[in-house]
């Protein structure tokens, strides 16, 4: 008895917190999917910014947004995407992790050598 509702709060508690960060994000699973393939693509956070807002007004992304997601850091859960489109965003979000691990572990600094 007493575990099922252990077991009950806990789920309870999970799906409060989902809808919490889903609302605090304020961006959808759509526009974090498009960042990390136009991150991938090259593209610029501030043209990503740019065309998000010109292609959206409604949109409530800021520079700031776009910069934080742009490194992978976003979650989006399973159920504000369809399962195929949610596979789609884990399979990107894995792509977008390596590409910035790569990226700061390639970095070459030319140093002057003191003399």
């Amino acid at each position: 008895m007493e575990n099922n509702y252990i077991k009950e709060f806990q789920e309870m508690k999970a799906v409060r917190r989902e809808k919490k960060r889903i609302n605090k994000r304020s961006v959808t699973g759509e526009e974090v999917i498009f960042i990390f393939e136009k991150i991938l693509e090259g593209w610029k956070t501030i043209r990503i910014y740019n065309t998000i807002i010109q292609t959206n007004l409604a949109s409530k992304i800021s520079k700031k947004m776009v910069e934080t997601i742009s490194t992978g850091n976003c979650k989006v859960y399973s159920n504000e995407l369809s399962k195929e489109k949610y596979s789609y965003y884990l399979e990107l979000r894995e792509k977008v992790y390596a590409y910035h691990s790569h990226k700061s572990t390639t970095h070459n600094y030319n140093y002057a050598e003191p003399e």
